[in-house]
């Protein structure tokens, strides 16, 4: 027949015992104790970058302009020294040079006095004129990107070429310019077509307005990235042209 009630439940008293000794064993393992602190970095990552990004979403809200000014600055000087960490990464002859801050800082000041102005006003202009009521259609994603690439670009990168020479102390005005752009406008403009256009998609399609800069800005690095890779292609279809 059936156990007496007292033998009953010192069964069921032995069986949770059991059972909770087997659950301290396993919480208690090294192995769950490395996956507990692995999950709590990432938490706190997680935690920290949602922190990050809701402070500035905040001064963005306050000062938009001079916010979005202050990322082309930061995100062009790191892109510029990225871009001059990998051309010396890859240099053959022994050359020992260092980077060039001068020319980092450059190109930040163009960031923060010319891009980052610019831009905004060129991206709100197109949110505001191509398709409004549809701002994320694939109709106005497409016509967006369009305009960018035939319209902007030739724009940005004709002045991109101006602050160099003049910073260098060329005659922009009196042929310098001309002569720089019959010469590398159309080459430039090329790689940044086969570069540019995808990443728009995405920021066309799901960045918010006001995270454009932001998100270009974090782009431009891979872009220099990737610069310097057909910079490299090109001298090693050099390298074979001149040997073979």
């Amino acid at each position: 027949g059936p156990p007496p009630v007292g033998r009953m439940a010192a069964l069921t008293a032995t069986a949770s015992q059991v059972k909770l000794r087997h659950r301290a064993r396993v919480n208690t393992s090294p192995g769950s104790r490395r996956g507990r602190g692995r999950s709590n970095q990432a938490r706190g990552v997680i935690r920290c970058s949602a922190g990050i990004i809701e402070s500035y979403e905040l001064v963005l809200e306050a000062s938009p302009l001079l916010v979005k000014s202050t990322t082309s600055l930061v995100g062009f000087l790191v892109a510029d020294l990225v871009a001059q960490g990998l051309s010396s990464s890859r240099r053959e002859d022994g050359d020992g040079r260092g980077i060039d801050l001068t020319r980092s800082g450059r190109n930040a000041l163009f960031g923060f006095a010319l891009y980052g102005p610019c831009s905004s006003w060129w991206y709100g202009l197109l949110d505001k004129y191509i398709l409004p009521e549809e701002p994320t259609s694939a109709l106005a994603v497409a016509a967006k990107v369009a305009a960018d690439q035939v319209a902007w670009a030739p724009v940005l990168v004709t002045t991109l070429f101006a602050w160099d020479l003049a910073w260098n102390g060329d005659n922009v005005v009196g042929g310098g310019l001309q002569t720089k752009l019959r010469a590398d406008l159309l080459d430039t403009l090329k790689v940044n077509w086969s570069f540019w256009p995808v990443f728009h998609v995405l920021n066309f399609r799901f960045v918010p307005p006001g995270d454009r800069i932001l998100y270009i800005n974090a782009v431009q690095v891979l872009y220099n990235v990737f610069l310097c890779y057909k910079a490299s292609e090109r001298s090693d279809e050099d390298e074979k042209a001149a040997s073979g």
